[in-house]
């Protein structure tokens, strides 16, 4: 079965249950003796979702920035715009992003070595 043959018949469940619930032949329950999730502490970060709109070309360098560097795209552009803010304000750099860094670097370079060994094994 190939990725549009599962995405095909995904898109039929979901359509076939989308028409139970809309008829009626299928119902939802609230089940109100589950656990409530924890609670962050106080005083933990908390984070805030942002909807940006980037120009297709920035996009797609980010997209391929984070690829390269191995990180999630959040954790990029989290670090790019903190990155940003301090250059602005001429604060100091928060210790946290700064291993983050030194992190991504290290990792780039041991994966340029591991795919220069692989290479030169061939």
């Amino acid at each position: 079965m190939t990725d549009d043959d599962r995405d095909l018949q995904h898109l039929a469940e979901t359509e076939h249950l989308g028409h139970e619930f809309a008829t009626g032949g299928l119902e939802l329950a609230y089940d109100d003796s589950a656990p409530a999730p924890d609670l962050p502490p106080p005083g933990a970060p908390v984070s805030v979702v942002r909807t940006v709109r980037l120009p297709f070309q920035v996009d797609a360098e980010v997209v391929t920035l984070a690829a390269e560097r191995g990180v999630a795209l959040s954790v990029l552009l989290r670090d790019l715009i903190t990155a940003g803010l301090e250059a602005t304000t001429g604060t100091t750099p928060d210790p946290v992003t700064e291993l983050r860094r030194s992190l991504d670097v290290a990792q780039r370079a041991a994966a340029a070595l591991a795919a220069d060994r692989h290479r030169n094994a061939a």
